[in-house]
């Protein structure tokens, strides 16, 4: 995506990241905790591989644009129009410090 980034970003969506809280024997217990909304571009990048076995099914891939976030890294997640998304990849391309190109998969 080149060009003016503004009128690009359509839709809201909310990033969460997983709390780090740990039980006894070291088990992930954490909620999802929010790091805020934002204001992105969505498009549809390509059904995953169905790698699991006999998947019926590979889950829908997502490229997001969105102005430039500290803090997203892979393993967050988005929640997009009913959709949960986790983040797959994270990108900041040099000649577009303003922006950032996140890669999500669609959970099922």
């Amino acid at each position: 995506m080149t060009g003016e980034l503004t009128g690009m970003l359509r839709e809201r969506v909310e990033m969460q990241r997983r709390d780090a809280a740990r039980d006894a024997i070291g088990g992930a217990v954490g909620d999802w905790v929010s790091l805020g909304m934002a204001w992105a571009a969505f498009e549809y990048d390509r059904a995953g591989a169905a790698v699991a076995g006999d998947a019926a099914e590979a889950s829908p891939w997502w490229r997001v644009t969105m102005r430039a976030r500290e803090g997203l890294s892979v393993g967050d997640r988005m929640l997009w129009n009913g959709r949960v998304l986790t983040v797959r990849s994270v990108e900041r391309d040099p000649r577009f410090p303003d922006r950032l190109r996140v890669r999500a998969e669609e959970a099922r």
